[in-house]
């Protein structure tokens, strides 16, 4: 008796009629659009989909296409964000000092603008304006489990102070 299911089993897939998948996700003996190959063996082609042209970007109504292509023609060095390296040299710290700030979650006076977001989040309110020829933010943030605001100053795009303020 076993050994009758063996053979069964075994002789079972060579009796089934081949299927295939088709394009439509189904699986039959031949898909639509093909043939069958071979006389009739089961075996069905089809011709693939054609292919879909590219994506083509509109280039002459971006604005970043447009201020690249300007910027280039004045010969101008196109902005890119800074490196560690050269926020540290502005900041006049070591790369070394302001990694280890950054990781450690402390403020250090030079930062930029960046390294203090990275550091204390989105401000919840910034006021801005001009002292000594340059601009000014003070960045507030609130802490409301303890109640009271903490305010950083940026001048000139460099952390001047910062400390718990009233508001």
């Amino acid at each position: 008796m076993r050994s009758l299911i063996i053979i069964i089993a075994l002789l079972l897939p060579l009796a089934a009629q081949g299927q295939m998948r088709c394009p439509d996700g189904s699986y039959r003996q031949s898909c639509d659009g093909g043939q069958a190959v071979g006389g009739g063996g089961g075996v069905s082609s089809y011709s693939a989909p054609a292919p879909t042209p590219p994506i083509q970007f509109n280039r002459q109504s971006s604005e970043r296409y447009r201020s690249a292509g300007e910027t280039t023609r004045r010969e101008q060095a196109i902005r890119a964000p800074q490196s560690t390296r050269d926020r540290a040299d502005a900041a006049g710290l070591s790369r070394n000092d302001l990694v280890r700030a950054r990781n450690r979650g402390e403020l250090l006076v030079g930062m930029t603008r960046r390294d203090v977001d990275h550091i204390m989040g989105r401000p919840d309110d910034v006021v801005t304006y001009v002292s000594g020829g340059s601009r000014c933010d003070d960045l507030w943030y609130r802490d409301r489990n303890r109640g009271w605001h903490t305010r950083v100053t940026m001048c000139g795009g460099q952390l001047r102070s910062y400390g718990a303020a009233s508001r």
